[in-house]
């Protein structure tokens, strides 16, 4: 019996979404305005078809995110593996690159080198920066938490969402 033909999705090319530039790259570092006076910060941790893979970092401030605070903060991720060999991985929040692109809320701070390929431990999609706002404010509190309970308890440094070191991340 013949097996039946499974179509993956394979991605375009990482610059450009129906034969136009986008505006970001895998390592831009971002800032997002949120309508609360606030900034979030986020990384592009890849752009897969027609989306940005926003990576959140520990950043919530009234003043603009600076390279620095990519570079020594923490993202949304976890790790996996053993001690002897660790593995990292980060939470992926995908956003369309047309909204994105658009959006004058969101502005390049500037980049880093990430490592690849960078491993996914969750994604989902978004619609709006309202949406990932939530998301953070929502989120935060937990993986703050969890990344404190990982450091008393190192078995249960596996499982679960954390804030893991963006040094881990970076080439």
């Amino acid at each position: 019996m013949r097996q039946p033909r499974i179509n993956k999705i394979t991605s375009t090319s990482p610059d450009k979404v129906h034969g136009k530039l986008v505006k970001y790259r895998k390592g831009d570092c971002l800032s997002i305005h949120c309508k609360n006076g606030k900034y979030l910060g986020a990384l592009i941790s890849e752009k897969f078809n027609k989306y940005y893979d926003f990576t959140l970092i520990d950043f919530y401030k009234p003043t603009k995110p600076h390279l620095k605070d990519f570079v020594e903060g923490k993202v949304f991720g976890t790790r996996f593996g053993s001690w002897e060999d660790l593995t990292y991985a980060v939470d992926k929040r995908l956003l369309e690159c047309k909204y994105v692109d658009n959006n004058s809320d969101i502005e390049k701070i500037g980049s880093v080198n990430l490592i690849s390929p960078i491993e996914k431990a969750s994604y989902s999609y978004f619609d709006t920066v309202q949406q990932l706002h939530d998301y953070y404010l929502e989120e935060i509190p937990v993986r703050i938490e969890k990344s404190k309970n990982a450091e008393k308890f190192p078995d249960i440094a596996f499982v679960s969402k954390h804030l893991i070191d963006t040094k881990n991340i970076i080439e």
